[in-house]
């Protein structure tokens, strides 16, 4: 198998995720609630990336609804782009 699993992680994106949220915030003790909105916002945004900013693609790939997805892009503050 040559192709990795579009919904794997790359550990040195998720590795840069963690050192952009340890700057946010009181430097690390942050409310699990604010770690997860940061982890949620970060794949959204990748599959956002993978997908060209199609939504629909971007559901299926991370195994939601496309409803959902907007309810949690909308929560989150993620506003489409045309043309990534």
């Amino acid at each position: 198998m040559s192709e990795r699993d579009s919904t794997s992680i790359d550990p040195e994106e998720f590795r840069a995720f963690l050192e952009h949220a340890n700057t946010l915030g009181d430097g690390g003790t942050k409310p699990l609630k604010l770690w997860l909105e940061h982890a949620e916002t970060w794949r959204i945004a990748r599959a956002l990336k993978n997908c060209g900013g199609n939504r629909s693609a971007a559901a299926r790939e991370l195994g939601i609804g496309r409803r959902t997805l907007y309810a949690k892009m909308e929560k989150l503050g993620i506003t489409a782009r045309w043309g990534l």
